[in-house]
């Protein structure tokens, strides 16, 4: 797409009316469709699931997988950047400022990076900040707001390498092999919406500023929840087109109504009526 582009530039005048650089676009290749995600059908965590997830990471780290499945849907790295003061727990905001990456082509040691468009203050539920409290006093310096919240064994940073390694022996005790660190940032949405969260809310919760993202990528299909849904609709539905059909009027409410419209009927002839008299008067 991005050698596509450069040729289209390459045949157009320029801004400033010089000739293009080639005649014709030699690009002539179909660009393919761009693959399905394999991802895309791994089912949100369950309850009891991220309880075995939480019960199995170290204590260190175990807050990592309850703010990812419940606080924000926070990227692995952005979980690695967080610092102690990023959390605002007097007001319950949490705040997205960085990411941690281990630089150019990946390489070197893991360190702390700026991030623009995921930049956010996100909601820390109420249930989490008991939890969240914990953690600060027993692992962090509160006294140093930039220290890490999640604070490595034997490096300054942690990396995304080390969660994720983690995250992969919690994930067997839970029996969710099928499931990456990446998918609780999914599971959030998923469930978001499920729990009535508008698609902007979604949105903004994960730091999108596509649509398309956000419901190709981290809106996952819920089997359960859309049997209820189509059950609740077809009931409402028919409960309701049946009820009209179902009631029956009295005999004297039908005799009530066609006297009531004899009686408009015939005021209505002794009008016509009085109408072509004076018709026939003019006349």
């Amino acid at each position: 797409m991005r050698l596509k582009a450069v040729f289209r530039s390459a045949t157009t005048m320029s801004m400033d009316g010089s000739p293009p650089l080639l005649k014709d676009n030699p690009f002539i290749f179909p660009i393919p469709p761009e693959p399905d995600s394999v991802r895309e059908d791994i089912p949100p965590v369950t309850p009891k699931q991220l309880r075995v997830l939480a019960e199995n990471m170290p204590d260190y780290t175990r807050l990592t997988v309850f703010l990812s499945t419940l606080a924000g849907g926070l990227r692995c790295g952005e979980l690695c950047g967080l610092q102690v003061g990023d959390i605002d727990l007097d007001n319950k905001i949490l705040r997205v400022r960085r990411s941690v990456n281990r630089g150019h082509l990946d390489r070197g040691e893991a360190r702390f990076a700026k991030t623009k468009r995921s930049v956010r203050d996100l909601p820390i539920p109420d249930a989490l900040v008991d939890m969240i409290r914990e953690h600060l006093h027993t692992f962090c310096d509160l006294d140093d707001p930039t220290s890490p919240v999640f604070v490595p064994r034997r490096v300054k940073v942690m990396s995304q390498t080390t969660l994720e390694a983690q995250f992969a022996r919690a994930r067997k005790k839970a029996g969710r092999s099928d499931l990456m660190l990446h998918d609780l940032r999914a599971s959030h949405a998923t469930l978001l919406m499920l729990k009535g969260g508008t698609l902007r809310e979604v949105m903004n919760q994960l730091g999108h500023a596509s649509e398309k993202v956000a419901i190709k990528h981290y809106q996952r299909v819920v089997a359960e929840h859309q049997r209820q849904i189509v059950n609740l609709l077809a009931d409402e539905f028919l409960q309701e087109a049946y009820a009209e059909g179902t009631q029956t009027d009295s005999l004297e409410d039908i005799v009530n109504v066609t006297e009531q419209r004899v009686r408009e009927l015939t005021r209505m002839i002794a009008d016509f009526k009085q109408a072509i008299d004076e018709l026939n008067l003019a006349s």
